[in-house]
């Protein structure tokens, strides 16, 4: 099957940033992806495949295989990322290799950037990631962070929260980051991929990346997308069920900054 795009500019208050899901199994093995040379980043969520670069003379060349955990409870050597430097289109195949996968794919247009590809086909992989605890009390999570090489735009990762709990708090921007990108001096734009048993909710209270102003609660559903406004988006867990959503952003209107050292006092985001 081809991927189905959740978000895009098309359909939701973003400029630039697209999200889209492919999804395989037994019936539906293989899907190929094809880009313009736009920015791609390829989150794998659940299940186990091999990306070939495609080819009509069956002669394909492999990225190798990828991903294999089976729920996104679960960290660890099962979860890979990998990267598309933009000003290269690409080809390639995914062909599953488990159960079945379920896939994020994330893009943004851009220049080319001279970066050193990881392997000989241009693709950069994580095996880098990192889980760390996030915030204290009720509002304790798991944030799952992957690293942002330099000159690539798109940053992500994973939040875990545990029934009842809260994430995205406190607050990502103060008053002079929302100032400047009323301004247009800076640039933002996010999205929520979201799994949970029973919806949680979110509380908007900021701007989305086309300016426009958002102040509303939100159902966050199983299986379903969502576009967040630069300013406070607090997401509560229902208290019967965890809360996880695959996150990715871009832009400079924030500098992503979690508590690191001895008095790194209550320090969340800077």
């Amino acid at each position: 099957m081809s991927s189905t795009i959740l978000l895009s500019s098309d359909n939701s208050p973003l400029r630039a940033l697209t999200l889209s899901r492919l999804q395989l199994d037994q019936d539906a093995p293989v899907c190929t992806i094809a880009t313009q040379g736009e920015e791609l980043c390829v989150y794998i969520l659940i299940g186990a495949v091999e990306m070939q670069k495609h080819s009509t003379e069956g002669d394909s060349e492999s990225y190798g295989l990828f991903g294999g955990r089976r729920r996104v409870l679960d960290a660890g050597p099962g979860m890979h990322v990998l990267r598309f430097p933009p000003g290269r289109p690409v080809t390639f195949d995914v062909h599953l290799c488990d159960f079945s996968a379920d896939i994020l794919l994330a893009s943004v247009p851009g220049p080319a950037i001279d970066v050193i590809p990881a392997t000989p086909l241009g693709l950069l992989v994580h095996h880098d990631i990192w889980a760390h605890q996030v915030g204290e009390g009720t509002h304790k999570r798991e944030v799952r962070e992957v690293p942002t090489p330099p000159g690539y735009s798109i940053s992500c990762g994973e939040t875990l929260q545990q029934p009842g709990m809260i994430s995205s708090w406190p607050p990502h921007a103060n008053t002079e980051d929302l100032a400047k990108f009323q301004m247009s001096v800076t640039t933002w734009e996010e999205t929520f991929f979201v799994v949970a048993p029973e919806p949680g909710i979110a509380v908007l209270d900021g701007y989305y990346s086309d300016l426009t102003r958002v102040h509303e609660i939100i159902a966050l559903e199983n299986g379903h997308a969502y576009p967040m406004p630069l300013g406070s988006h607090r997401c509560h867990a229902a208290p019967d069920s965890y809360l996880y959503y695959a996150w990715f952003y871009c832009g400079n209107a924030l500098q992503k900054q979690y508590r690191k050292y001895a008095d790194d006092v209550g320090v969340y985001r800077k």
